[in-house]
């Protein structure tokens, strides 16, 4: 990973940027609430109006203030236009700017201005990097086939073969395209710049390497002079293995359900509102159902958002770019079962002419007995969350996902999205390149083998054997084969002629060893079937569990089910054949609830399709920049996937909700799914606060796993801020719908727009600021206050420290700032402390310019909650980070509440409780735009 530099310039950033946002939100203005309106007028942006091109004035307010971003004059002396774009819907423009020296990129030294229409400079987000001159060093004595040679060595790929140079530009930057090699299953894109290393910066080829081997694709940086690897970058994001295995083992049956109840969703609800009337229609779990868990398939017509996807969803509008199968403009879905990053034969389902993509789906079965059911699921969701975004912002001009973006963009980037692939199991991974490049998503089955094995044969008169399963066949149903089937060994199987040629067809089970020297799993699989078997059985020759069978699908699918025993039983089972006469059965196994397969859960689609999204935007076009101990990548993604299906049916702002609850076999979005705890405003619920990414400042003084652990954090902080806009605005069912029709739909522009403004290398300060900063621009800062108490309710208040993006420096903190929060009339200001005798009734007076009435507190609102008495911080008084004390809801007196003059002066009676008797607390009081007031109390005996 990069080295960070110079932390104190970072530091000293990241305080420019609390002293924007502090101003931001001190306009002055006329809400519909009661905040202060002597507030002192301020500036909404970093500066006034400017004329000229938005790049000329981003270039001219980088120059002349190199101090506030910890560098030099010299250091932006020679800046480059990355990429510039304007978003639709606000007009700004995002210009990245990359530092150079002596005509060369310095690697993720990024700086992104963000431009109003008059001119304005919003918003700097930046990663500059100081004293360039002094730092730089090296000279270029590999070419660009040696420097990939030097990189296969450095990340232990295997020796590259006859590398070629393809093409090679004569600028400074040598910029060559070397052939794959064999390493890699795409061409090696390279090109000399400076890498920041600990050292300073080293003249460096950076290179782009799709590994052939793995699911990796390398972003790697060697040394120009001796080879040496400086950075390697993984530009695929998988799920964390470990996290996901030791989550496996969670009740497959969740405790809590939803308390809410409004009436189902129905698909109408949910899609868009402009059409493209291709006929098209697709069986499958339709938004907002995240899975088989919210309900049956049905039948969806004309899905396709007609200005997201003006030509549909299967025309591309390029010459042979129109099909009737799981491919067009946005997507190609299809089945990789054997792992090679390309379609199996026949595996992108076809619609025919009239484009119906209507597979049957039988879930008391295996997942590989509907195949083109899940393949045509991942096609529909791969489209859905493609035109949703688009119309939040993610479109041509900022590098989304399309084979034709119609003169808009660098086009040729379509997601390739590869269904049941044959990579692993329990996961899901997405590579994104950089612009251009052609992402992959890669969706795995989940056997669930916290089960048991999911097959089984029986013997009939010896006994039933567990059986593991195959990739390339049809799967075992819960019925079996044909009753009385008779069991035949044929050895290797590797002919047809192994087996009896006058058995009768379909009803007879073969039996053969396992081993691939003779021939392939699948090639034993395909003789058996020529033979007439209606099942295959392999013997495994070596000990340990039986294998998961798999071959190449390069030809029509076999249509007998294959499975594996271990080397014990299947000398059992071969003992028995040649005993004498046996028949059996090779079925699903009765204790098994079936083999699931990721395409059915939209979650996990629109999880992995928003890594996508996340790096595309951050740091704009040309550069993936998301890296650091605080990468809230996996934020980001589980975050648009649980917003993007948000359904009252299901979800609640104080109840449990799941990422991926689907594929780890639970019953509902409740379940806790694969993160360290489920979403919820719930403190009790999810624990998160800002200094829970320390290390060991998770429960129990675990450390939450970078980047997914920490990412579930951001995630808990944007899911708190959602509701508390739902709360103020209201809930949409249409996720389609523009940003100003509900709280959700603000919310997930908000984060979008976020991302667009935050610079490369951000931690969860800046992001925080960046959205503060995108609703200044879209609302004019009416949402400044609920979007603040959101962070600082899980300590990402006014006063937190980001210190770089690791995780070790930051420090929390819960408090407001000025412009968003004011003190009771009658009780002394913090940091002063009120003294109250523990049991007694609190009178606290707050005073509004007029009677609101009494309908004006924010949900949850008040609440107290402990403190330490010296420093009055949030604190565990046992000693671990996490939890932190959680808000306790503020009581009234029996038939006592809150009243209100007519002279707008509220007072709100609080029951305190006798128990506190020595300890303090802070009491704050939430106004439903999120302005607060505040005050400390110590209470005695």
């Amino acid at each position: 990973m990069p080295v960070n530099l110079s932390r104190g310039r970072r530091n000293a950033a990241l305080l420019l940027s609390t002293a924007l946002v502090a101003s931001l939100t001190s306009l002055s203005m006329k809400p519909a609430w009661a905040a202060p309106e002597n507030a002192p007028e301020n500036p909404i942006f970093l500066t006034g109006p400017n004329e000229g091109a938005p790049k000329d004035i981003a270039m001219r307010y980088l120059r002349s203030h190199p101090a506030d971003f910890g560098v030099r004059a010299g250091d932006v002396s020679d800046l480059s236009v990355m990429s510039s774009y304007t978003s639709r819907h606000n007009g700004v423009t995002h210009v990245n700017l990359v530092q150079r020296y002596k005509e060369l990129d310095v690697f993720g030294a990024v700086s992104t201005v963000n431009i109003a229409k008059d001119g304005s400079v919003i918003y700097v987000g930046d990663s500059l990097v100081s004293g360039l001159a002094e730092k730089a060093s090296g000279a270029a004595s590999l070419d660009a086939v040696e420097a990939v040679e030097a990189a296969a060595d450095g990340l232990d790929l295997a020796k590259p073969k006859n590398a070629k140079v393809m093409s090679r530009n004569a600028g400074t930057a040598k910029a060559t395209v070397v052939s794959g090699a064999g390493i890699s299953d795409e061409p090696i894109p390279a090109k000399l710049g400076w890498q920041q290393t600990e050292n300073g910066l080293r003249l460096a080829w950076q290179m782009v390497i799709d590994d052939s081997t793995d699911d990796h694709l390398w972003n790697a940086a060697v040394d120009a002079e001796t080879g040496a690897l400086l950075n390697a970058d993984d530009w695929t994001t998988h799920e964390n293995a470990e996290e996901i295995s030791s989550n496996l083992g969670r009740s497959a049956t969740s405790t809590s359900k939803s308390l809410s109840t409004s009436s189902p969703l129905s698909p109408a609800n949910f899609g868009t509102r402009n059409p493209l009337q291709d006929g098209s229609s697709y069986r499958v779990f339709e938004g907002a159902k995240e899975s088989p868990n919210d309900g049956p398939r049905t039948l969806v017509t004309n899905p396709a958002d007609a200005t997201a996807s003006p030509l549909g969803w299967h025309d591309t509008g390029l010459a042979g770019g129109k099909y009737t199968t799981t491919q067009g403009n946005n997507v190609h879905a299809y089945q990789d079962q054997d792992n090679n990053n390309a379609p199996d034969y026949g595996s992108s389902p076809d619609g025919g002419a009239n484009l119906s993509f209507d597979f049957p789906m039988d879930q008391a079965e295996h997942a590989q007995n509907y195949r083109d059911a899940a393949t045509a699921s991942l096609f529909y969701w791969n489209n859905i969350i493609h035109d949703v975004s688009y119309l939040y912002g993610f479109d041509e001009v900022s590098g989304n996902f399309q084979a034709n973006k119609f003169g808009k963009g660098v086009a040729g980037d379509y997601v390739r999205a590869e269904a049941a692939d044959g990579g692993g199991t329990n996961n899901a991974n997405f590579s994104t390149p950089a612009s251009g490049g052609t992402p992959r998503m890669q969706m795995y089955l989940w056997p669930g083998t916290q089960f048991g094995d999911p097959n089984q044969v029986v013997v009939d008169g010896v006994g039933s054997f567990n059986a593991s399963w195959s990739r390339y066949s049809t799967a075992p149903t819960p019925a079996g084969v044909p009753a009385g089937s008779q069991l035949y060994y044929g050895g290797t199987g590797c002919a047809v002629s192994a087996y009896p040629s006058t058995l009768p067809r379909g009803n007879w089970i073969a039996v053969a060893d396992g081993g691939t020297t003779a021939c392939s799993y699948l090639q034993r699989t395909q003789v058996a079937e020529s033979a007439g078997a209606a099942a295959l059985v392999i013997a495994h020759n070596a000990s340990g569990a039986a294998p998961v069978l798999t071959g190449a699908m390069t030809t029509a699918p076999v249509t007998i089910p294959a499975v594996a025993v271990t080397q014990a039983n299947g000398a059992t089972i071969k003992a028995a054949i040649a005993a004498g006469s046996v028949t059996g059965n090779v079925r699903k196994h009765p204790n098994h609830p079936g083999i699931r397969d990721g395409d059915f859960d939209a979650g996990v689609i629109i999880h992995e399709y928003t890594h996508g999204i996340s790096t595309r935007l951050t740091g704009g076009l040309g550069v993936n920049c998301l890296s650091g101990d605080q990468q809230q990548g996996e934020g980001w993604s589980d975050y648009v996937a649980i917003t993007m299906l948000l359904d009252p049916k299901f979800d609640t702002a104080d109840g449990k909700r799941g990422m991926g609850p689907y594929v780890l076999f639970q019953d509902d979005r409740s379940g806790d799914g694969i993160r360290p705890r489920p979403y919820s405003r719930n403190m009790d619920i999810q624990p998160f606060t800002y200094d829970s990414i320390k290390t060991g400042g998770w429960l129990n003084g675990t450390s939450l796993a970078v980047p997914h652990g920490i990412g579930h954090g951001w995630t808990s902080v944007l899911w708190d801020m959602t509701w508390n806009l739902i709360d103020r605005h209201g809930f949409n069912p249409n996720i389609y719908d523009r940003w100003s029709t509900g709280g959700n739909n603000l919310a997930l522009q908000l984060v979008i727009d976020g991302l667009k403004m935050q610079g490369c290398n951000p931690g969860f300060v800046t992001s925080r600021n960046a959205i503060i900063a995108a609703d200044k621009v879209l609302t004019g800062g009416e949402n400044s206050c609920i979007i603040w108490g959101s962070f600082a309710r899980r300590g990402l208040g006014y006063s937190a420290v980001q210190v770089g993006t690791s995780r070790a420096n930051s420090t929390e903190a819960f408090d407001m700032p000025p412009s968003c929060r004011a003190d009771f009339v009658n009780q002394s200001a913090a940091p002063a402390l009120n003294s109250v005798k523990a049991g007694t009734n609190v009178q606290l007076a707050f005073k509004l310019a007029t009677n609101r009435g009494l309908d004006i507190l924010a949900e949850n609102s008040p609440y107290s909650r402990l403190v330490d008495c010296n420093s009055l911080k949030t604190v565990n008084p046992s000693g671990p980070i996490t939890p932190r004390p959680t808000p306790v809801a503020a009581l009234t007196p029996a038939g006592q509440s809150m009243s209100a003059n007519d002279n707008g002066r509220y007072t709100y009676p609080w029951k305190t409780d006798k128990a506190w008797a020595g300890t303090c607390r802070e009491f704050v009081m939430t106004l439903d735009n999120g302005f607060q007031h505040r005050a400390y109390f110590k209470f005695t005996s």
